[in-house]
């Protein structure tokens, strides 16, 4: 399958997420995150930090005649890491913030190659995709409808089930997980992959089912897994049947 990108194209996709992963994990003490955190836009690391991440960026990019791309990235990366610093450590923020930089990284790459580029047009024209809006949808559907229509039909056996004190939301992250990749399975025509992660499923409970005492849990759980599969493989194969 082709990306409609040169070799030369990706290359430089890959220098410049290099560079980035070089500014934000190598380069970047533990001591400068700390001062952020606690004095915010008054840290001069922050702004440190922002004009390394442009520096090695430009240095990677090989484009020594642009400056303004560097500077795109100098002002994203101070913003998103000055937003950054008025929040906890906690995962979800950790994943945002490099999910801001990540998109960056892909704007100015893309700046790069198609200096006549409007991000306007290019999100006009996503928006207008068939094909891209029924994968979004789709991935939507599975990750959070459907986990409310799982726990709607699984409601008359719930009350059976004892309280094991296990993880918090931990079934409903590893359900929408499942889904997740059932859904990338199909998607990609690896069906193999699908079989894999039921067999997996099964082992690590077949325990439980043999167990008197665990098996009401055990068949609880693998009841919600095999809903789960069924939503996810069937919502796979309509999005494949409406844009085949």
């Amino acid at each position: 399958m082709t990306t409609g990108f040169d070799d030369l194209q990706i290359a430089l996709l890959l220098r410049l997420l290099i560079a980035h992963l070089v500014a934000d994990f190598i380069m970047q003490r533990k001591s400068w995150i700390v001062a952020r955190g606690e004095r915010h836009w008054r840290a001069g690391s922050l702004y440190l930090h922002a004009t390394i991440a442009a520096a090695l960026l430009y240095l990677f990019s090989g484009h020594y005649q642009n400056f303004l791309i560097p500077a795109f990235v100098l002002v994203t990366h101070l913003v998103t890491d000055l937003w950054k610093s008025y929040t906890n450590n906690s995962l979800k923020y950790f994943v945002a913030d490099q999910f801001i930089h990540l998109l960056v990284i892909i704007a100015a790459w893309y700046m790069y190659i198609m200096p006549d580029w409007s991000i306007l047009d290019s999100l006009a024209g996503y928006f207008a995709n068939t094909r891209v809006l029924a994968i979004v949808l789709a991935y939507v559907f599975v990750i959070w409808p459907a986990g409310f229509l799982i726990a709607k039909i699984t409601a008359p056996w719930q009350q059976q089930i004892t309280d094991n004190q296990g993880l918090a939301d931990a079934g409903r992250w590893i359900g929408m997980i499942e889904r997740i990749l059932i859904l990338t399975f199909v998607l990609i025509h690896q069906f193999t992959g699908i079989g894999f992660l039921i067999a997996a499923k099964s082992i690590l409970r077949f325990g439980d089912i043999r167990n008197p005492e665990n098996r009401k849990d055990a068949e609880y759980i693998l009841l919600g897994t095999m809903i789960s599969f069924i939503i996810a493989i069937f919502t796979g194969i309509a999005v494949q049947s409406l844009v085949a």
